[in-house]
């Protein structure tokens, strides 16, 4: 239950991020115009941040459970084989990946981070659909954290 209590707190933190463009409005906006492309400029590193801690953990728990298993019963070596070759490919994945990561990091900046910061300054419908978005996130995290103090 402490998953979906957590899972609820996640999305009211970012049904906050939703809402605020609205709440602030267009001038205030404009005014933290500099301050908000560095903060959206952060988008492309939060998600490749989320990518390589995915990699991280996936690989770190496949290996605790492989090893876990190998050492209770046993690996057959098929199963041994297999493990190398997820491994590998997904170590291949992650070098190509670091390789090419200033251009990913460019490409996410250019066709995300700055017009989307274009789309919350000019346009009142993207600030109204996140407010939208950010009510449907917070009502989702509080029935959330609803269902956690019931069945606690």
């Amino acid at each position: 239950m402490k998953w979906l209590n957590a899972i609820g707190i996640i999305f009211q933190f970012v049904a906050f991020w939703f809402a605020a463009p609205e709440l602030l409005g267009s001038s205030t906006l404009k005014r933290f115009e500099n301050g908000l492309r560095k903060l959206i400029s952060l988008i492309p590193m939060v998600i490749l941040l989320i990518v390589v801690a995915g990699f991280g953990l996936g690989m770190g728990l496949m290996g605790i459970l492989k090893g876990i298993k190998g050492t209770s019963q046993g690996l057959e070596k098929g199963e041994f084989i297999n493990y190398l070759v997820v491994l590998s490919i997904s170590m291949l994945l992650y070098v190509v990946f670091m390789i090419f990561f200033k251009r990913i990091k460019n490409w996410l900046d250019v066709k995300i981070a700055q017009p989307l910061l274009v789309k919350l300054i000019n346009n009142n419908q993207t600030r109204s659909t996140a407010l939208i978005v950010g009510a449907i996130l917070f009502t989702a995290g509080f029935i959330c954290q609803f269902i956690v103090a019931i069945f606690n």
